[in-house]
């Protein structure tokens, strides 16, 4: 490939199965192996079978606890099982018995963000912790939401008459709309105007795109331009046409001086936002570019 960049057999592997994976509909996304592909960039190698096999485990214990059959004989929760006391018992195993919980002390560690550092170390931020809880639900039989509220990533299940949620982050307490909204104020350290569609399910796209998004900002912070065109590469794939993304990752290949690359996503922004208000600072990069690429030659 151009300017010297190219992708190695495994990312490329990961990458096409990453596709492959989010080409469907939405909800039949797999997220725990959505994720274990994220992962994978940072540790090649990673057994996605292996870490799937722990999260059955976990879900396994939660239906002993309930003395539920297992999901092949019996994949839905029977009618008569309280669905409260199913999120107790996976409070007991995910929380008291294997504690995981927030990590504030290290939260722009990348290894928060990857699943199976999460499994390993048993902490996380709100998104993998909640992912956490989403996937290990989906086993037992019972179906969690994700929650994108500002500041805070939470669950949400749907009873016949409410919404509950629970913040696994924090204490994984059932919490009120009101009450998560407090958590929110506090957190925001000031009052703002609340929007009822915070409370609203996220796809299973807008999940795996909080968490890319979180690890992109870490890597750009960290100035780890490798890592963050990956996590920005897998964003594209998931919206493909996001404009800003693609100026974020021209500017991410002009960091690795991929300047063909740099070239060919700063312009595909200009294209899509023709009226941008960044669009002079960015032609006066794309001469800069085009001058450099001519010196070359």
């Amino acid at each position: 490939m151009a300017d010297g960049y190219s992708k190695d057999t495994d990312q490329q592997r990961t990458y096409r199965a990453f596709q492959s994976l989010i080409a469907g509909e939405d909800g039949a996304i797999d997220l725990a192996q959505a994720a274990l592909l994220i992962a994978s960039i940072e540790y090649p190698g990673l057994d996605i079978t292996h870490i799937q096999a722990q999260l059955d485990a976990l879900a396994r214990r939660v239906r002993i606890m309930l003395a539920l059959p297992s999901p092949d004989q019996l994949p839905d929760l029977p009618a008569d099982v309280d669905p409260l006391n199913v999120l107790a018992v996976m409070n007991q195993v995910l929380r008291s018995e294997e504690g995981f919980h927030g990590n504030p002390e290290e939260y722009y560690t990348p290894d928060n963000s990857f699943l199976n550092k999460v499994l390993e170390n048993h902490t996380g931020i709100p998104v993998t912790l909640a992912l956490l809880y989403i996937e290990v639900g989906k086993r037992v039989g019972i179906r969690l939401e994700g929650i994108g509220l500002p500041y805070h990533f939470m669950v949400g299940y749907k009873l016949p008459d409410q919404m509950i949620y629970l913040d696994p982050y924090t204490d994984s307490s059932f919490l009120t709309a009101q009450q998560c909204l407090e958590r929110i104020r506090l957190l925001a350290k000031r009052r703002i105007k609340i929007h009822p569609r915070w409370f609203e399910p996220v796809t299973h796209r807008q999940l795996l795109l909080r968490l890319l998004n979180n690890l992109k900002k870490i890597y750009i912070d960290r100035e780890d331009f490798p890592h963050a065109l990956n996590i920005s590469d897998f964003i594209l794939m998931l919206i493909p046409d996001a404009a800003l993304e693609l100026r974020d990752r021209g500017h991410i290949h002009l960091q690795l001086k991929h300047y063909g690359r740099a070239l060919h996503d700063l312009n595909t922004y200009l294209e899509l936002s023709p009226q941008s208000s960044d669009r002079y600072e960015i032609l006066n990069q794309i001469k800069s570019i085009r001058r450099f690429i001519a010196m070359m030659n």
